[in-house]
């Protein structure tokens, strides 16, 4: 079972032998996957922990069977992460599988730069083998952050993670949808998603009390337009905010007007994966939740 619908369908250039080399590389090395936090936090940065299922009759979800065998009792082994079939870290698709590695290296997560350079260097050697290695991206407070490519084409395989675990998820998987999708009802479904995932932002931004919608009307909890442009006004006001306010409100316009498009071709859906993931990153800027350097390419 992977987090990915059809995740067993698409095709993995990092191989299993591969995978399992890496695998054998933490347990033997007694490399703490999670480095300083705690498993379901750091699983929290790549999953929405709610929506998978617990493998504990006690427990709704796998947050909370996480936090019962591995924070109360720890009677789960450390390495269960690399076999557990909710994670399927061994046959996910390859983004997947790279973003938890660099998850395991990001300043957060392993704080020592030395160290986590020398784990950077150490997983290169059998990416390598596969056409793909890890690199600096950019720096969080003097330290490395680090993203994944195919060497030689310089694909970046995600964004930064901006906090807020749906919309990550979701993100990715309208990235992933739009590099798949092939007929019209496939472009369309890429609207949907980034739909989904302007929902998903502005219930995680939106305060009704400190964001007074622009008509007065109240916004529903899945009114992403009203939230969203009540969020702009008041959080990017002043004459100061004016161009970025200007793109803001450019970039939803055409995101939600692109979602419905039901004569969608690929330049529509990639015009609507782009507004979306634009809006995404700005309000993840005024929020905090990103960084300005975010896109350095």
């Amino acid at each position: 079972m992977s987090t990915t619908p059809g995740a067993e369908d698409q095709p993995r250039t990092i191989t299993e032998v591969t995978r399992r080399e890496i695998i054998d590389h933490f347990i033997a090395g007694s490399i703490v996957w999670s480095g300083r936090l705690e498993e379901g936090d750091f699983l929290g940065r790549l999953y929405d922990l709610t929506r998978l299922p617990s493998d504990d009759y006690r427990f709704k979800n796998a947050a909370g069977d996480i936090w019962k065998h591995r924070v109360v009792n720890h009677d789960w082994p450390d390495d269960w992460i690399f076999h557990d079939g909710r994670f399927n870290l061994l046959r996910c698709p390859d983004d997947e599988f790279l973003r938890f590695l660099c998850e395991t290296v990001h300043p957060v997560v392993r704080p020592d730069t030395d160290r986590a350079r020398a784990l950077v260097a150490d997983l290169n050697q059998m990416l390598v083998t596969d056409g793909w290695e890890l690199f600096e991206r950019k720096q969080i407070s003097g330290r490395p952050v680090f993203a994944a490519h195919q060497i030689g084409g310089r694909v970046d395989v995600f964004d930064e993670p901006t906090g807020w675990p749906k919309v990550d998820r979701q993100m990715g998987e309208v990235r992933q949808r739009l590099r798949e999708a092939s007929n019209e009802e496939q472009f369309q479904a890429v609207g949907l998603l980034c739909r989904e995932a302007l929902i998903s932002l502005a219930q995680a931004v939106y305060v009704a009390a400190n964001h007074p919608t622009l008509d007065g009307v109240a916004a529903s909890n899945t009114d992403a337009k009203r939230m969203l442009e009540a969020f702009i006004a008041v959080e990017f006001a002043g004459g100061a905010n004016e161009e970025a306010r200007s793109y803001a409100k450019a970039s939803l316009r055409l995101a939600l007007a692109l979602q419905h498009d039901r004569t969608a071709d690929f330049k529509t859906a990639a015009l609507c994966a782009e507004a979306t993931v634009s809006v995404v990153n700005l309000v993840g800027v005024i929020s905090g939740a990103r960084t300005p350097a975010v896109r350095t390419d």
